[in-house]
């Protein structure tokens, strides 16, 4: 699995026009929202709206580059790629891992430039342990669109997986508290949030911002969201054999 990893690695280097555009776009609204249109509210916890927005932000365009690893692997199976990956010692697993783990690399760089807009050009002030903090919190909440994009790459043709996914995405975001918190919300749209992977994954970094711990409920609800989104990556890459 090593070795297919680095062929991973090595591919999405050499394609950063899909990075720049994920990390443009969530670093755009990031600054349209705290410098331009100087949004005032406070985020849950009573944590500063633009530390709350940063991580966020940071959240919405490592979501974004973990999905659309789904319309690369659709583009794979349209060449036959999936074919002759059949053929080699790899296995299933060997293969959705090096996917969700090259998936989680290729994100790095978007949490990276939000947060450091965040703290250079928002004026976001935190204890300089939170910061790796939060990247770490930020990345690991990711996991789940990583495996539910593979999902979706095993599922659908590839035009039609990059529709899918960009209706879950927007979808997800906004139930996820991403665009506006889930305070703000109707009723019954908070109680949904609870059980969603985007806000337990945006909790994660939210509540670090106030010096909390992550809670049980985030854990469990982001594990089991994994859990079923890796399962059904596989499932679906053995039924595309």
């Amino acid at each position: 699995m090593g070795s297919y990893l680095r062929l991973e690695l090595r591919r999405a280097a050499r394609n950063p026009a899909g990075l720049i555009i994920l990390t443009a776009f969530p670093l755009a609204l990031y600054l349209l929202w705290t410098k331009v249109l100087r949004i005032v509210p406070e985020g849950p916890q009573q944590v500063d709206f633009a530390a709350y927005s940063m991580v966020s932000m940071a959240l919405y365009g490592a979501m974004g580059g973990a999905l659309f690893i789904g319309g690369a692997i659709a583009m794979e199976r349209s060449k036959g790629w999936l074919r002759q990956l059949a053929v080699t010692p790899l296995p299933a697993h060997g293969y959705i891992s090096a996917k969700l783990l090259a998936g989680a690399a290729g994100v790095l760089p978007s949490i990276l430039v939000v947060l450091a807009a965040g703290g250079l050009l928002s004026g976001v002030r935190l204890p300089p342990a939170t910061w790796p903090v939060l990247v770490a919190l930020i990345w690991a909440g990711v996991m789940p669109f990583a495996a539910l994009g593979i999902a979706f790459g095993y599922t659908m043709s590839g035009q039609a997986a990059n529709l899918a996914m960009i209706g879950v995405y927007f979808g997800l975001s906004v139930l996820g508290g991403l665009w506006l918190p889930v305070r703000l919300m109707p009723e019954f749209v908070r109680t949904l949030a609870e059980y969603s992977p985007a806000y337990q994954a945006g909790s994660l970094g939210w509540r670090a911002l106030a010096g909390d711990w992550p809670t049980g409920r985030s854990l469990i609800v982001l594990a089991a969201w994994t859990l079923l989104f890796t399962g059904l990556a596989a499932w679906r890459y053995r039924r595309a054999l």
